[in-house]
């Protein structure tokens, strides 16, 4: 099979369709095996080794099978969304070139071709951005919000904060760390500047605390120096502010930043 472009708005515009379609604005109380049976789809748990979800499809008929190795039930609705994406997609592809998903592709970072599509079908179809878009415009753009939209969603905290990120007015991005290096950023489109993914923690992030000091300042934000995050020459001067909780079981720290409105960087 060709290589296939990622089209992002394809997938969304699709799960947006899907959601009208069945009558839903977001499904936050609809048990997602239950939907994806309304859509021709039977999930099954099954010992799948190599990957973690996989479909088998005959035109608009598929069981989706999700590996009995996913005990974390976000993820396992995640999972069951991504598969529920290829069958929405790409019903041009046969079933071997849909077979197997592992975590390298089920992942909302991922960047390459039909699963990028698969996970962006997920990520509307779990966390609508026409209902998520009011959630996260809030007075102050804090963690402790995406947690509460990761429990009343059913989808995990890291993917609640990526959304938040990417859907709040502000000018939002959201890093994850582990071991005091920098392992990825997500941010919104108008958040203007590039976080250098290996690089390790400036000290006077709070992130750094955590890994410098054993704890971080208990759940409230700071301001800290823009430079601390920021390479730009333009964040030489002035501060960003950062909401830092820790993921212990891990060894890792999730942070939001965001610029402040007016801030010339």
């Amino acid at each position: 099979m060709a290589k296939i472009d990622a089209d992002v708005a394809r997938g969304e515009r699709k799960a947006r369709f899907v959601l009208e379609q069945e009558g839903f604005s977001h499904l936050a109380d609809v048990n997602i095996e239950d939907f994806a049976y309304l859509r021709g789809a039977l999930v099954r748990k099954f010992p799948l080794k190599g990957c973690e979800g996989r479909i088998s499809r005959r035109g608009n008929r598929a069981i989706i099978s999700v590996s009995t190795s996913i005990d974390y039930a976000p993820k396992r609705r995640f999972v069951i969304a991504h598969e529920l994406g290829h069958l929405e997609l790409h019903d041009q592809a046969n079933q071997a070139e849909l077979a197997f998903c592992d975590d390298t592709v089920i992942n909302e970072l991922y960047d390459q071709g039909t699963e990028k599509e698969a996970n962006a079908f997920a990520t509307e179809l779990l966390m609508p951005s026409e209902v998520w878009a009011k959630l996260v415009d809030v007075k102050t753009p804090s963690l402790d919000v995406a947690f509460s939209l990761a429990q009343q969603f059913k989808v995990s905290y890291t993917a609640a904060a990526i959304r938040f990120a990417m859907l709040a007015p502000e000018r939002c991005c959201v890093v994850f760390a582990q071991n005091g290096k920098i392992k990825w950023a997500a941010s919104g489109s108008d958040f203007g500047h590039w976080i250098e993914r290996g690089s390790s923690l400036h000290p006077a992030t709070l992130a750094s605390d955590y890994f410098l000091k054993g704890h971080v300042p208990p759940r409230q934000a700071e301001e800290v120096a823009a430079k601390a995050w920021l390479s730009s020459p333009r964040a030489r001067t002035g501060e960003l502010w950062e909401h830092c909780r820790v993921l212990s079981s891990i060894h890792a720290t999730l942070s939001l930043l965001w610029i402040p409105d007016g801030a010339e960087f």
